[in-house]
């Protein structure tokens, strides 16, 4: 059963031109309501056999405050209720937001059935290790439920990737060991430093989304150099959780990445991975994710 561990809905009255943009190119903004909708992913994770999806509110632009976000809780709150059970929702907050943002993430996990936070340091203008930021990372070890952090570039002007260098999660695993920490998208393209987290830190993960190369005739090449990392410095691929960052990339495009990297394995004896441990980046481990913090999607097997 494969598991979508990095999916994101809207409201689309929500989206900033630059984004209409994006998906215009991307030929969905006559669709918008639909792709941002439970609908809409229940429909793709339906054509691609995905059985479960985490789904997160997230910050669509600089100095959303908690009121702000509120309407993006709100909106992952209902589809995920729609789901019948296929869809799990991650909040958001103002991480620097102080006591009330401990409130918003209490009241989203004890009340509203959320089970796990999104934060993005690099929309939100945070550096992971920031002392303010440390009183949501002791709520959520103390509930033992994710954060799913963004880390690398993200690659838009106006947006500073310095906020999500991965080596700032090295900070918060050392002083909160109990708080499960996904690494949205891996880190890219800072690989090396992913490879040392996931080496060191048994509660760091990492999603594989949005690996892209834009070189048309080498786009698996940046996912493939992760997962070579990985295993070479960690010793396995038992961290990395397949993710696919929809709506601003579909599950085929990243199914596509992974076969790209299977074809390179099959080309050349000499690397690190195996297939088998591509084909367990989409089903084994990220079931014994859930299965270990709780995420619990209808008709989920457990891993063995």
């Amino acid at each position: 059963m494969i598991i979508d561990m990095h999916t994101h809905l809207w409201p689309a009255s929500s989206t900033s031109s630059d984004l209409l943009g994006y998906f215009e190119k991307r030929n969905m903004a006559n669709r918008l309501s639909h792709y941002f909708s439970a609908d809409g992913l229940l429909e793709l994770m339906e054509k691609h056999s995905i059985a479960g999806s985490v789904v997160s509110a997230i910050p669509l632009s600089r100095g959303m405050k908690n009121e702000d976000l509120a309407p993006f809780n709100d909106h992952v709150e209902g589809e995920v209720v729609r789901s019948d059970g296929k869809l799990i929702g991650f909040c958001t907050v103002d991480p620097l937001g102080g006591a009330e943002s401990v409130r918003v993430v209490r009241h989203c996990i004890e009340d509203r059935g959320f089970r796990g936070l999104k934060l993005h340091p690099c929309i939100q203008e945070f550096y992971p290790y920031d002392e303010r930021v440390f009183p949501l990372y002791e709520t959520m070890q103390v509930f033992g439920l994710p954060i799913l952090m963004h880390t690398g570039g993200l690659g838009i002007v106006g947006f500073k990737d310095r906020f999500g260098h991965p080596e700032y999660l090295d900070d918060v695993a050392c002083l909160f060991p109990g708080l499960p920490l996904i690494m949205g998208h891996g880190g890219r393209l800072w690989y090396d430093e992913t490879a040392i987290l996931l080496r060191k830190h048994p509660n760091i993960y990492a999603d594989i989304s949005t690996n892209f190369g834009r070189c048309k005739d080498a786009r698996s090449e940046p996912l493939a150099w992760m997962l070579d990392k990985v295993k070479v410095w960690a010793g396995s691929l038992d961290s990395i959780l397949y993710g696919s960052d929809y709506p601003f990339y579909f599950q085929d495009e990243t199914f596509e990445l992974l076969r790209g990297v299977k074809r390179h394995i099959r080309a050349s004896s000499q690397g690190p991975v195996t297939e088998e441990e591509l084909d367990a980046i989409c089903e084994d481990n990220p079931c014994r994710f859930c299965e270990r913090y709780g995420l619990s999607f209808k008709g989920l097997r457990a891993a063995s």
